[in-house]
């Protein structure tokens, strides 16, 4: 309350106090003067009690107001700080890198460049803070959305964090994971999970499929079931799709250092591929980084590649340009065009045991087709010796499953 609000309320009560000392005997004629000037005090004594209830709680309004503001500003101060902090940490890196070659030509700023661009670009729209209900996109099918594989028996439990529930308990819960995650993406809290693909029947590791895992502050791993319905909400699960695409990659160069004969499975999500302005620059850090980019493969789920437009395919056509490969995984469709996919440049294709083996007994030329093509099929989620043997005779060349190796922390090269 301002001065003249208080200056009116003030005058209100005064002025009702002293109408009642005043004019009560005649409003009531069994009151005694003095019983109406008692009566009169009581209700001054109670306006100004009134009048000082509303005062402190709008004084204390508006210090929470304040208190509000200043939290905000320290928490955009923090985001600015987080940002500057990764781009000095990318340009370290590539000092060192530069440092550990033959030294910092023009070539090495170019991609010194262009790493930054792209930290600077994802940092920001992280620090973002869009307006709630934005829908980021689906979440049925890229990197955020893709969990570390584990053992039916071992299933981890859905979070409740995706109820439509809105309650202030739900709702503050939610607001706490979404910062948990955007926590760990600006202080770079994520492990590189590889998981091993074998050759058949001889079980050598030839690629290794890669898992992006976000950490809490104390250790804690922050399941994608756990977030990925609140970062749709918020707008922000392209953002983090690309973050976690961008970091696998950035790790997988420390870890690629020490195995240079060994490729490396990504996959991609739909929202990465409909971002063409991050992707323009993700693939300006590739053309810095050639060798590595031949050694990964980049993988698409069969409904998003099915999905693909005109400008996806022009983006597709620029890894392909910088030797990169692909695969197609979460095969739903059994009619497979293996010579359309191979025209797309497509080298291999997932399917999980129990679908191959539903498709095979059906399509037994699915195999002759990939290998006419050169196409490698990879069988996954292959977790037993008596479904292994069941697939050994349909001579397929690479396997993935429990049975072969369980996803594992990278260690990157020294």
């Amino acid at each position: 309350m301002h001065g003249l609000p208080h200056l009116a309320f003030f005058l209100s009560y005064v002025a009702l106090a002293g109408a009642l000392g005043v004019y009560a005997p005649r409003w009531w004629p069994t009151l005694s003067q003095g019983e109406a000037f008692g009566l009169g005090g009581l209700v001054l004594l109670g306006g100004a009690l009134l009048h000082e209830v509303l005062a402190r709680l709008h004084a204390a309004a508006v210090w929470r107001n304040r208190l509000f503001e200043v939290v905000q500003a320290y928490g955009d101060q923090q985001e600015d700080l987080a940002w500057l902090r990764r781009e000095v940490q990318a340009i370290r890196e590539a000092l060192d890198a530069a440092s550990q070659s033959d030294g910092l030509g023009g070539g090495r700023v170019e991609e010194m460049m262009a790493e930054v661009r792209v930290m600077r670009t994802l940092l920001e729209r992280l620090s973002a803070r869009p307006a709630p209900g934005r829908d980021g996109g689906h979440g049925d099918g890229g990197p955020a959305s893709r969990r570390v594989p584990v053992p039916r028996a071992q299933s981890p439990s859905t979070d409740d964090t995706g109820d439509a529930a809105a309650s202030v308990p739900a709702l503050k819960k939610r607001d706490a994971m979404l910062e948990a995650v955007r926590e760990a993406l600006r202080n770079d809290r994520i492990d590189l999970v590889l998981q091993p693909i074998v050759t058949l029947p001889q079980r050598r590791r030839r690629f290794y499929e890669c898992f992006s895992r976000l950490r809490r502050d104390d250790g804690t791993v922050i399941l994608p079931d756990q977030y990925i319905a609140v970062a749709e909400r918020a707008g922000l699960i392209a953002t983090i799709d690309n973050m976690l695409l961008f970091r696998c990659v950035q790790l997988i160069r420390k870890v690629q250092r020490k195995s240079q004969d060994v490729d490396f499975f990504c996959n991609v999500s739909p929202h990465t591929l409909a971002d063409a302005a991050f992707f323009n620059d993700f693939i300006a850090f590739l053309e810095g980084n050639r060798t590595l980019a031949e050694h990964l493969v980049f993988e698409f789920a069969q409904a998003d590649f099915t999905r693909l437009d005109a400008v996806g395919g022009r983006l597709f056509d620029r890894l392909a340009a910088l030797g990169c490969r692909f695969s197609i995984d979460q095969v739903r469709d059994p009619d497979i065009d293996v010579g359309a996919l191979a025209q797309r440049g497509i080298r291999f294709i997932k399917i999980e045991a129990d679908r191959l083996l539903a498709i095979l007994s059906d399509n037994v030329s699915l195999v002759r087709a990939c290998q006419r093509h050169r196409i490698d099929l990879i069988v996954e989620k292959v977790e037993d010796e008596s479904r292994l043997v069941e697939l050994l005779d349909f001579e397929i060349p690479f396997g993935q499953g429990y049975l072969f190796g369980a996803p594992r922390l990278a260690r990157p090269a020294a």
